[in-house]
């Protein structure tokens, strides 16, 4: 039988830019094996920057080779890695001053797993990785005592454009609130909040009468009917992007349940076409079997009635409801 969850998930997108005429030599230098800095009057910024950091006045670029070794001048340890992070074993993240440098650079020390190792004035040598691609990851440091001699191959053209895929996770565990409105579907119920100000009946709850400003609990919650009334929808044509599986239109309808107040948006219908949408049609939600059901994509902020809980949304016969009637619930 399906069991609720903690919130978890990534977000997650591509991001390409280009580099320009002073981050781009850096990166390419990383990728041929060397570290640049970049002369501000009497001092070495690394990383390189175009602009003097304290005058804000711009730099022409005036790069110049640092390191590979350096002195670590604080640091932290990164227990448990995340899938973005350099390694897959604990390592230090630390400040660098790299020899000929006049700032500290931030990056990944690895001792092998071990924080003893870590320490602050601790020796350091760069090491580049045997695959790179003109980024930041294709070096990291070790202590210099460990440090390996590489020859590197230079690459034949110059970085130029910067590829990151971009990851953000998220971990949380379900509100009170959510997690028995998530409970509900799972029992083919649909829970909402009862306004102990003004008696409107609200699907989702969201913990609090916004309109009233008072919060609502438990004892405000009251379950509602599965069939309701169109009160708007769409088609939708996806867009094809990164992480896009979506392919065919189809049409997206907000529901105004029995006895609420507050129409339930993004439901979609994938059996009917547009054309046979109305506002004002009556419709019911039919329901997965019990061991069918999911509620994996509702969290916190997001999540209505996720078509992981029911079957489909079919038409009940009965009249429709007047559009004048729907105004207030429809946007």
């Amino acid at each position: 039988m399906p069991t609720l969850h903690d919130v978890d998930y990534t977000l997650e997108y591509p991001y390409t830019r280009t580099t320009g005429p002073v981050i781009g030599p850096f990166l390419t230098g990383l990728r041929d094996g060397r570290i640049l800095g970049q002369r501000c009057g009497d001092r070495v910024l690394c990383p390189p920057m175009e602009f003097d950091p304290d005058t804000f006045a711009t730099l022409e670029p005036d790069l110049v080779e640092v390191g590979p070794g350096g002195e670590v001048v604080n640091w932290t340890w990164v227990a448990e890695p995340s899938a973005k992070h350099p390694f897959d074993r604990p390592f230090g993240f630390a400040f660098i001053k790299l020899d000929g440098a006049d700032t500290a650079l931030v990056h990944a020390v690895d001792t092998g797993g071990d924080p003893e190792a870590m320490s602050t004035g601790m020796r350091v040598r760069a090491q580049f990785r045997d695959e790179r691609h003109g980024s930041v990851a294709d070096v990291y440091f070790v202590p210099e005592a460990d440090a390996a001699e590489q020859v590197i191959q230079p690459g034949d053209e110059p970085v130029t454009i910067t590829e990151h895929l971009i990851g953000l996770r998220i971990s949380e565990p379900l509100y009170p609130h959510r997690a028995r409105f998530a409970q509900g579907l799972l029992d083919g119920k649909i829970i909402g909040q009862r306004s102990p100000v003004t008696g409107k009946v609200y699907v989702p709850g969201r913990g609090y009468d916004n309109m009233s400003r008072v919060l609502m609990s438990e004892a405000d919650e009251v379950e509602v009917s599965d069939v309701g009334t169109v009160v708007a929808f769409t088609e939708l044509n996806p867009v094809q992007y990164y992480g896009q599986t979506e392919t065919e239109p189809y049409v997206r309808c907000s529901i105004l349940f029995d006895g609420t107040d507050q129409p339930v948006i993004g439901i979609d219908i994938r059996d009917m076409t547009v054309d046979e949408m109305r506002v004002g049609m009556r419709m019911r939600c039919i329901w997965r079997d019990p061991e069918e059901r999911s509620v994996e994509d509702i969290d916190n902020r997001y999540g209505n009635i996720p078509e992981t809980v029911y079957a489909r949304f079919e038409p009940t016969g009965e009249p429709d409801i007047p559009a004048d009637e729907l105004k207030e619930h429809s946007w």
